[in-house]
């Protein structure tokens, strides 16, 4: 039996919310449902509130009980927020990110670089908005909750599935044993070391490259801007690059 913790993740800016499990012996489980998406993340949410939109129903399964931990995505662009905007999230994000345009790359001391994005005073949307990806999935999941087209399975753990002709079965454990779900479609929302493509061969596109970071969330006060700040082999941290971002609630990310 699948049984995720119910401890809240610790976190210096973020509360996290314990959510209740989905049991299968106090709903209707089994069937067949139109689509399934595994995963409870940015993906697997504004995939669940665009098809919803679209009038499909969905069932979003995730084996957690609480959203992301750690420090994760903290810049959203201008066409993330569009996005988010088609599902309705876009006024929260505002409300609580840092929004910003400009970015300094530093090279043993000196600045050799500003980036100045383009930004008219009609846009609705700044270039970059600077927000902890908790917010971003909490609005999200808000908006799914909200939502009589979307499902929210929580501890629900994908164990297998087997395609069939027309359909995709699946097995799924919870905190009181597996049941069976039928889909017409199966979407992997579970992450760049995603189980579902692996499965099915479905590899990921693209050039990747190999490095060690360390990132890190500290609560500072420091006199800056809302700027990217880039430092390339300085004098306090010799060979080495330094990337920082303000971040809402008096924090700063640094990579």
């Amino acid at each position: 039996m699948h049984q995720p913790t119910a401890e809240p993740r610790s976190s210096i800016y973020y509360q996290y919310r314990i959510h209740e499990p989905w049991l299968p012996s106090a709903q209707r489980a089994g069937g067949r449902a139109q689509a399934v998406i595994v995963g409870s993340g940015p993906a697997g949410l504004v995939t669940a509130l665009e098809l919803a939109r679209h009038g499909v129903r969905s069932v979003v399964v995730t084996a957690e009980r609480q959203v992301s931990q750690g420090s994760r995505a903290i810049v959203f662009t201008r066409r993330s927020m569009e996005i988010l905007q088609q599902v309705g999230t876009d006024d929260r994000m505002t409300e609580t990110g840092l929004p910003w345009r400009f970015g300094n790359s530093y090279y043993r001391g000196q600045r050799v670089f500003r980036m100045e994005a383009p930004h008219e005073a009609d846009d609705r949307f700044f270039p970059m908005l600077n927000i902890q990806q908790q917010y971003m999935e909490e609005y999200l999941l808000d908006a799914c909750a909200a939502n009589p087209l979307v499902e929210l399975r929580w501890a629900n753990k994908l164990e297998r599935f087997e395609q069939h002709a027309d359909f995709v079965r699946l097995e799924i454990d919870t905190p009181e044993g597996p049941y069976a779900l039928e889909t017409e479609w199966l979407i992997a929302a579970d992450g760049g070391r995603s189980p579902i493509r692996a499965a099915t061969n479905l590899k990921m596109e693209g050039a990747s490259y190999e490095g060690l970071f360390v990132i890190a969330d500290i609560r500072i006060d420091l006199p800056l801007p809302t700027e990217r700040l880039a430092f390339f082999d300085p004098e306090w941290n010799k060979g080495n690059t330094i990337l920082m971002h303000r971040e809402p609630h008096g924090i700063w990310r640094i990579d």
